[in-house]
């Protein structure tokens, strides 16, 4: 049917795996104003050379590296599946790529220069760990959707940051509201298609978006790091 491989190529698009480096390229991309008088409070105004050396960072350790990974767990049938759906195929991909989030992490704390580590920035890549941790734990004892979880992590994550910026443009009103309207769509849109496939209820979805957007959201408004 038309309608299940449209919500499968959708699950695909925006797999879990992607979010991480996709939330960096909106913090990198999105055009914003310093609430400060510090040019360096507004991530799109970073110098490029930090940008890359974060998306080199984020694609090899939480895509690459994790890709890789479950190829091998699959060869030697350590999972039945690319789409982890059972839970019990959860637990080893889990522990191994909660490992590349924590890595990714570390780079981030230690090959940064502190003066371009902003709360946002590296709040978001620590709220994603936590969250990823979260959902590890949760997993133990129900199912939770990773793509709820993931997709409003995200919608977390620009909330979050577009509250302490200003627009670009003054006359455009809320920062990027837009873009957080389209992005709350998709995320219904996916979180959709995620039950119409039957790889979810309607609780593990509700789980899912809320512990991601809440999770995020915190870790991105309010710069929660360690």
């Amino acid at each position: 049917m038309i309608q299940r491989q449209f919500f499968n190529t959708l699950s695909y698009v925006f797999h879990p795996i992607f979010i991480p480096l996709l939330g960096f390229y909106f913090l990198f991309s999105l055009e914003t104003r310093p609430v400060s008088f510090n040019r360096l409070d507004a991530l799109f105004l970073f110098p490029d050379q930090v940008k890359i050396f974060t998306y080199v960072v984020i694609a090899i350790l939480t895509i690459v590296a994790p890709v890789l990974s479950l190829l091998i767990m699959y060869a030697n049938k350590m999972i039945s599946s690319f789409t982890l759906e059972r839970r019990e195929d959860r637990v080893y991909p889990f522990i191994l790529v909660s490992f590349y989030y924590l890595l990714a992490y570390i780079f981030i704390r230690t090959r940064v220069p502190i003066e371009y580590q902003h709360p946002a920035f590296v709040g978001f890549m620590f709220g994603v760990l936590v969250l990823f941790i979260t959902c590890f734990i949760i997993n133990f004892y129900v199912k939770v959707s990773l793509h709820a979880a993931a997709i409003f992590g995200l919608v977390g994550m620009l909330l979050g940051y577009n509250q302490t910026q200003l627009s670009w443009d003054p006359s455009a009103g809320p920062t990027n509201l837009l873009i957080i309207l389209y992005l709350i769509v998709l995320a219904g849109i996916i979180s959709a298609g995620r039950i119409y496939l039957k790889a979810h209820s309607l609780a593990e979805i509700l789980l899912g978006s809320a512990i991601g957007f809440l999770v995020v959201f915190v870790s991105v408004k309010y710069g929660v790091y360690l």
